[in-house]
């Protein structure tokens, strides 16, 4: 007789795999997760096929939550300052980018402990941080087209990508150290290099 699948089950051995493969690495088994659940390791084979596919749902459902809300606020952003010039909108852009999206990604550390696991992550990892960089040096290209000289899209990208993995890696080394660096100092950072380059502050968002 087939297993009945509930979202409640799936959610509980996502949100327990995800704590387990954080704290303790991917070497975690099924039995593990299973056994920490309290349920039978064929119940969660009725979810996920494979480890991997568990691993995988993992990063990506919390990637694409994370990668929805962005865009849908940046949408609203876009909507709202439709009478603000180019390079104002850019600006507020780029503030929400720095102030919140960022900060909200760092919050997730059991995800990012994931992410940086593990030599399969290397693509994903690359993909996910090529999207943020992207992003975020596309609008500092725009919000310094004032400038003597504009801004290079191109290379801010490689710089905000090597940036990205540094604040990535810190984040997971501090979760289990007491060096003193958070998410907040990271996040201070992020956003005076931002103003030193483009030669204005961000403007603070309500």
């Amino acid at each position: 007789m087939a297993r009945v699948k509930t979202k409640e089950k799936r959610t509980l051995i996502l949100e327990t795999a995800k704590r387990l493969f954080a704290t303790k690495g991917e070497s975690v088994s099924m039995n593990g997760i299973a056994k920490e659940i309290g349920i039978s390791v064929g119940s969660i084979y009725t979810y996920f096929p494979s480890k991997q596919s568990l691993i995988e749902t993992i990063i990506e459902e919390g990637w694409d939550e994370y990668r929805v809300w962005v865009e849908d606020r940046m949408v609203s952003i876009m909507e709202s300052g439709k009478q603000d010039d180019g390079i104002g909108l850019s600006l507020c852009a780029l503030s929400f980018l720095v102030d919140e999206a960022l900060p909200k990604l760092f919050s997730d550390v059991e995800l990012i402990m994931i992410l940086l696991a593990g030599a399969s992550s290397n693509a994903r990892l690359e993909k996910k941080l090529q999207y943020l960089s992207s992003m975020i040096s596309k609008l500092v290209e725009d919000s310094s087209v004032s400038l003597e000289v504009p801004l290079d899209a191109k290379f801010y990208r490689i710089g905000i990508m090597v940036f990205l993995l540094g604040a990535l890696e810190t984040i997971r080394i501090t979760s289990k150290t007491d060096i003193d660096i958070n998410a907040a100092d990271i996040r201070a950072f992020l956003r005076q290099l931002m103003e030193n380059a483009l030669g204005q502050p961000l403007p603070d968002r309500d």
